[in-house]
């Protein structure tokens, strides 16, 4: 198997245990403790390359994942994650971890009609002047927007908004790129 069909394989399997965990959560009424356990699992693996090299290597024995990750687990998540977690430890698919929550999260984020946005700008954003964008967005669009901010010198000033194909574009830049155009054909 070439490493992008296996990727693509990946991807399958990771979509379809986040649609298992998140079809359970539903079926408990219990969506919203479990994706605080996945944020929480997240920010782990996003602090820690030692437990994402450890997790990704397939070589361990299963008792000692199994040990890990009720130590770092056990009492701060719900039972449902925690037997969720144990699953995937005995499936082999412990490596597959990351892509799992992406597939939970975007099945959330669709549940609760939440879009991501990239906001890019050319100096970083603040807190307060994301979630001014995102109230702006809500009303024009009614519905919630969870926004990552990504930096781009390049546009000198003011920002974009991608969400999925569209491009709202409050750019310097790309005012600038207008105002030459209309000199041009004038």
């Amino acid at each position: 198997m070439k490493f992008g069909q296996q990727n693509t394989v990946s991807k399958r399997i990771s979509r379809r245990y986040g649609q298992a965990i998140f079809g359970q959560a539903v079926k408990k009424n219990n969506i919203e403790d479990i994706h605080k356990d996945f944020l929480l699992i997240n920010s782990f693996l996003e602090k820690s390359p030692e437990l994402r090299d450890f997790i990704a290597d397939p070589h361990h024995p299963v008792e000692l994942y199994k040990s890990v990750i009720n130590e770092l687990f056990a009492h701060k998540v719900e039972s449902l994650t925690s037997d969720f977690l144990l699953f995937i430890i005995q499936k082999g698919r412990l490596n597959l971890l990351s892509e799992i929550i992406a597939a939970f999260l975007k099945l959330y984020h669709n549940h609760h009609k939440i879009a991501k946005i990239r906001i890019i700008s050319a100096v970083e954003l603040l807190p307060a002047q994301i979630d001014a964008i995102c109230k702006k967005l809500k009303v024009r669009w009614k519905q919630e927007f969870l926004a990552e901010n990504i930096i781009d010198p390049s546009l000198i000033g003011g920002f974009k908004i991608k969400s999925g194909d569209k491009v709202l574009d409050f750019s310097m830049k790309s005012q600038l790129e207008t105002f030459r155009r209309q000199v041009i054909n004038a």
